[in-house]
């Protein structure tokens, strides 16, 4: 590894870290899932006798209750709980951490599944760069303790899983595992894998099934590469047929709404063409480099199976998204699958033209992209990190407030964070916190848990006064 790239990994790091240093526990789901799960919607208030995480029998306790009353996301939420338990500190590390290791995954999937640690610095910067450009609901992704666990996590824990898969498409008569243990270890990651995301395992178990049906009778096939479907299935059912995910649908739909009405299609919808909207960019590039090759024969000669793989990746991606349109709710941060999905086939695309020396975007442009590429971020990380840690201060203010007061029925005034215009120049990259103006809010209670109080609101503006300890 040469300094330059080393400098680049420190500091990319430092930017992952920064952030989620910055990025408090969220009103709502990171305060009740600090508490083990007590059996109910998660909309319902904590009642008075509720437990802090404290142990590894706490965790068990909790995840057993939420899969059979809540959600089967139960790696997600065992990760997220165990965060909780140890220590918001500890999490911001090993996220920042795994921040990079979806950079390298990133890269290395595009690289043919070579693993190494030979990056070449521009591609790196590229990826990183796109996953903050391109992500819609980039900060709940990546910064939020519990949004973290449930996508990026596991999207890291699905690529991680995939990479034998890639390895062997590209070089199919290398063997990839000359350990016999290496077919049960496929196997439990597959359970792992298919075990997170409503949204995305159906597809990649498609891709798969696919890839091992029409190379069954092949000279070289593996066993782990069916161990590793199999596992995949396993865990998708645990996750689909959990008893809790029906108890949730009626939280969120309601018993007797209708589930795929026309305004829940037309917001659906509209959500979605925030995304393409989001991932604009990308979309052009593969798009455009796609048709050049169809149109460029002469060209495709040893570059079929990449062409075919980038675009099943975009295939893949519009799929992950365009199924949220029959969800009861498409917040953006569900398109991040989708949108690491398309990143890959961007750089599979890029791979093709620096290996085949193909120039598609002139050097001009490219020129351009670049700077324009170097100031869009400087202005939204500057501006992220303004309205960051305008919320840390806040926020800060407000705990030292609850600390330091003898009242346990408490009103504070409501966070302004840095205003709609810094969200605006981050990037639409900043997270908003508030909880309700009525102190029997489920997040509220939850937030009056956690520090002891009796009960707390949050009052509008016009009624807003300054905290006094």
């Amino acid at each position: 590894m040469n300094k330059k790239l080393f400098m680049i990994l420190v500091g990319i790091f430092l930017f992952f870290y920064s952030l989620n240093y910055l990025t408090p526990l969220s009103f709502g789901d990171d305060y009740v899932y600090s508490f083990i799960w007590q059996g109910h919607s998660e909309y319902e208030p904590l009642t008075e006798d509720a437990v802090r995480i404290s142990s590894w029998h706490d965790l068990f306790v909790s995840q057993w209750l939420h899969y059979f009353t809540w959600s089967g996301r139960t790696v997600n939420h065992t990760l997220a709980q165990f965060f909780l338990w140890v220590g918001k500190d500890i999490f911001n590390i090993f996220n920042a951490l795994i921040s990079i290791l979806l950079v390298a995954e990133i890269y290395w999937y595009a690289h043919k599944g070579n693993i190494s640690l030979q990056f070449k610095p521009g591609i790196f910067c590229f990826i990183f760069f796109s996953l903050w450009a391109f992500t819609p609901g980039f900060s709940p992704v990546f910064f939020w303790l519990d949004g973290a666990c449930n996508y990026l996590w596991t999207t890291v824990l699905l690529l991680g899983f995939l990479m034998p898969y890639v390895k062997k498409y590209y070089f199919w008569n290398m063997k990839v595992a000359n350990n016999s243990w290496f077919k049960y270890i496929m196997l439990f990651l597959g359970i792992l894998a298919g075990w997170t995301n409503e949204n995305s395992i159906c597809w990649i178990i498609m891709i798969l099934f696919l890839f091992a049906y029409t190379n069954r009778k092949k000279q070289g096939m593996e066993h782990w590469i069916y161990t590793g479907l199999v596992g995949l299935i396993i865990g998708y059912v645990l996750l689909m047929f959990a008893p809790g995910n029906i108890v949730r649908l009626h939280a969120e739909v309601g018993v007797n709404s209708e589930w795929l009405n026309q305004k829940l299609l037309e917001d659906n919808f509209i959500m979605m063409m925030a995304v393409f909207l989001f991932q604009f960019l990308l979309w052009y590039f593969c798009i455009r480099t796609l048709l050049f090759f169809r149109h460029n024969q002469n060209l495709m000669h040893g570059i079929q199976s990449e062409i075919l793989l980038a675009k099943i990746h975009c295939i893949v991606s519009f799929c992950m998204s365009a199924i949220m349109l029959f969800s009861p709710n498409f917040p953006l941060r569900s398109a991040f699958p989708g949108t690491v999905q398309l990143i890959i086939a961007a750089c599979i695309l890029i791979h093709i033209q620096e290996e085949h020396m193909i120039n598609i975007i002139y050097a001009n442009a490219r020129k351009l992209l670049y700077y324009v590429a170097i100031v869009y971020f400087l202005i939204t990380s500057m501006a992220s990190f303004y309205g960051f840690y305008s919320y840390h201060i806040q926020i800060n203010e407000l705990l030292s407030f609850i600390k330091s007061t003898k009242e346990k029925n408490i009103t504070v005034p409501s966070l302004t964070g840095a205003g709609e215009s810094i969200n605006n120049a981050s990037g639409l990259h900043l997270i908003h916190y508030n909880l309700s103006e009525d102190e029997n809010d489920w997040r509220n209670v939850a937030f009056s848990r956690y520090y002891g109080l009796k009960g707390i609101r949050m009052i509008k503006e016009k009624q807003e006064r300054k905290l006094k300890p």
